[in-house]
């Protein structure tokens, strides 16, 4: 084979281009410090990269929601707590109101201090994050969800719960809407509701009263009561069937059974006295706060008054307890969330570390090899270098 000096040099060159290429891609994945810059570096390592670093960046994803539900939460715990501390408050006014030493001057000034309450809860039940979104307020979480009027606070926000998703299957509610948590409370023993009539003039009151196995869903009765001869009897009218019961002699705090709801009427009924029975209602708490407050205002002229008052805060302590219990509930709930957030945070944690030595043995260099390969093409380079300078100069003219 002839071989030209055009072709001496062209070879060279190409020889000399290759080592040099192979001596800078070297160099590169040692400054980068990493063994795959490009997909043909390695094809397999760098398909299952991706794959790896799409999966950390998911798992960075829930671990940020988790922080933002972390923090929601307990945010949202706080002002239940102190919603708590308010109706534990009103329960104190509640109990000292109920004192017989008080004239009617100091029950309207407990009636100011529990307007103080109210005002204070309807603040704390319109709190918002730092986002500004208000927290119990469902979806709606634009708008404050308790808007006062003349006929009362009312609900105007969303009835669903915001959640987010802080797991591969996990999701974690981030919110109670109010209506859940303060709108929809039955009043009483949350089944019915004895009241004494307000043109009585006897001294007789129901207490709270209870339910019996089997009850059913009660239904309007009314109970009057007759004085003759010194024997006081009472008769049980239904109203819905129309039905009134043969007369039943009475006893003061002797218990009184009616469709399986048991309640106790005590003191002394004048004739013509009646008590209703009925369904509890479902009211929010401000609405069973306007009743006390509104009972707190009332001046107490006689006996009857002030059984009907005594009638009235037994039945508003009642209601207190079941406000406060189920804002008791759903800090419960958000506690157990939080421990879970907790616990999920660990294996963000976890999962996040895992992804990172993956992804270091499929991508970080050796530097040991590197340098040693480095090492390698730089001689192969001189002596490529050393070669051409030698065949290159190789020529007659040298021998003339």
């Amino acid at each position: 084979m002839r071989v030209s000096t055009g072709m001496i040099f062209q070879r060279g060159l190409e020889a000399l281009q290759r080592q040099q290429a192979a001596a800078l891609d070297t160099q590169q994945h040692i400054a980068a410090g990493k063994r795959v810059l490009r997909p043909s570096d390695d094809p397999v390592a760098a398909s299952r990269a991706i794959e790896t670093s799409q999966a950390k960046a998911l798992n960075a994803q829930y671990g940020a929601n988790q922080a933002a539900a972390r923090e929601t939460l307990a945010l949202t715990e706080s002002v239940l707590a102190d919603i708590g501390n308010v109706l534990q408050d009103v329960r104190v006014l509640v109990l000292n109101a109920g004192s017989g030493a008080l004239t009617d001057a100091d029950r309207r000034s407990l009636a100011i201090d529990l307007r103080g309450k109210y005002e204070h809860l309807l603040g704390l039940v319109n709190s918002t994050d730092g986002a500004g979104n208000y927290l119990f307020a469902g979806y709606a979480a634009d708008k404050a969800p308790f808007v006062k009027s003349v006929t009362g606070v009312q609900y105007v926000g969303d009835q669903g719960n915001r959640s987010l998703q802080v797991g591969p299957a996990q999701t974690v509610a981030i919110s109670e809407n109010g209506a859940e948590l303060f709108e929809r409370l039955r009043e009483g023993n949350g089944v019915f509701v004895a009241q004494a009539d307000p043109g009585n003039s006897g001294t007789a009151a129901a207490d709270i009263g209870r339910t019996l196995g089997g009850q059913t869903e009660p239904v309007n009765y009314s109970i009057t009561f007759s004085v003759a001869g010194g024997v006081t009897t009472y008769t049980v009218t239904n109203h819905n069937t129309g039905d009134v019961s043969a007369p039943v002699p009475y006893t003061s705090g002797q218990p009184i059974v009616i469709d399986n709801m048991e309640f106790t009427i005590s003191g002394e009924p004048a004739d013509g006295d009646s008590f209703t029975v009925r369904p509890a209602a479902q009211k929010n708490v401000f609405a069973m706060l306007d009743e006390l407050i509104a009972a707190l205002e009332e001046p107490l002229l006689d006996g009857a008054a002030r059984a009907r008052f005594g009638e009235q805060m037994a039945l508003g302590l009642t209601n207190v307890d079941k406000a406060f219990d189920r804002v008791l509930v759903v800090r419960t709930a958000m506690g157990a969330s939080l421990r879970q957030l907790e616990a999920l945070n660990e294996t963000v944690q976890d999962k996040a570390l895992h992804y990172e030595e993956r992804l270091s043995q499929l991508l970080d260099l050796d530097y040991a090899e590197a340098i040693t390969k480095l090492a390698r093409e730089q001689m192969a380079l001189e002596a490529a270098q050393l070669s051409y300078q030698r065949i290159t100069s190789l020529s007659l003219f040298n021998y003339l």
